[in-house]
């Protein structure tokens, strides 16, 4: 068997071929011009034409293109981290690749390994880049998810390339890799890098704090005003938008979730309601055709049973029907 030096990746050459006013695509008040590309390729993510977007956060993101800032966005589950920096993305035309953090991503599936390959009929060993690498190398957005829940070998790896002019260093390849010009480098975390208080995200750890020191922008990303998220979910169920009741029925939803939300906060809930769960009750409620049960199916069903009664007593409160978790009904039966 021979051992064969890897070769590195050819660096691709390209660059942002225009600029995009943000007053313009993002309809907001800024006079902040971004680079962007004029045709997509096969790693930009599918555009969403109904997508809401906040502005402070969809601020932070594009001074991460235009200006190659590394970008950290935290917040509770189901806001749309993720989805935010896909959809700048989107309409940059900007090729972007999301890596989940979870305990299964190793050092190893991040810088690279040896792999046997047969090479004119001979095994021979190469080198095969890791993610990192390859982005690191081409004009693409990295974008870590649930970078909190990162293993400390994996989270010091990355830190090599936090820095803008980060170059990573392969020691066993004696290689030296500088990033591409158009690299960026994007995180999204529940948490802020101080582990979890709250008790809703198990397995996230501490972040070190040399580390979070190199992320340049923190941005938070919580749960919308009402009104805001009831656009957002008409944007998406679009059924529900088509009628004065359909609309009347999404207010509701939100509210309800409103009340798990200001319940979670003083303690007296463990689950929450995020603006992904409404979407999904009310296309639940589109496939069963009633509000309760899709209700049931979507998110009672996942909470703790000795405080379904109260989560169904919010259901009440803005629908006027009970359920039957609700305190009424158990305590008939």
């Amino acid at each position: 068997m021979q051992v064969s030096k890897a070769t590195p990746v050819d660096r691709p050459t390209l660059l942002p071929d225009m600029k995009v006013s943000v007053r313009q695509v993002f309809g907001i008040d800024s006079n902040l011009e971004v680079p962007a590309y004029a045709k997509a390729d096969e790693h930009v993510p599918d555009f969403d034409p109904d997508y809401i977007f906040d502005r402070e956060t969809t601020l932070a993101i594009l001074a991460g293109f235009a200006r190659n800032r590394r970008v950290m966005i935290t917040g509770y589950h189901g806001t749309g981290k993720s989805t935010h920096i896909e959809q700048v993305a989107a309409r940059l035309n900007w090729p972007c690749v999301r890596v989940n953090l979870d305990s299964h991503i190793s050092r190893i599936d991040l810088v690279g390994k040896d792999a046997i390959v047969l090479q004119e009929g001979k095994q021979i060993t190469e080198f095969r880049d890791g993610i990192l690498p390859w982005a690191l190398q081409s004009n693409v957005a990295l974008c870590f998810d649930e970078y909190d829940a990162g293993r400390p070998d994996v989270m010091f790896v990355i830190q090599r390339v936090l820095e803008v002019s980060g170059r990573l260093t392969l020691l066993d390849q004696s290689r030296v890799i500088r990033p591409h010009p158009a690299f960026r480098l994007f995180a999204t975390a529940n948490t802020v890098g101080l582990g979890d208080t709250s008790g809703l995200y198990h397995g996230t750890q501490q972040i070190n704090q040399g580390q979070m020191d190199r992320w340049s922008i923190v941005a938070t990303l919580n749960y919308l005003p009402h009104d805001r998220e009831v656009e957002i979910v008409q944007a998406k169920v679009k059924s529900f938008r088509e009628t004065k009741q359909g609309k009347e029925t999404i207010g509701k939803m939100v509210r309800v979730a409103d009340l798990t939300r200001n319940a979670f906060i003083a303690g007296d809930l463990s689950t929450v309601m995020s603006p992904r769960t409404v979407i999904t009750w009310a296309e639940n409620s589109e496939i069963f055709d009633d509000i309760g049960f899709a209700f049931r199916l979507t998110f009672l069903n996942k909470c703790d049973e000795l405080e379904r009664a109260l989560v169904a007593e919010f259901y009440q409160r803005c629908f006027g029907h009970e359920l039957p978790e609700s305190a009424v009904n158990v305590v008939l039966t």
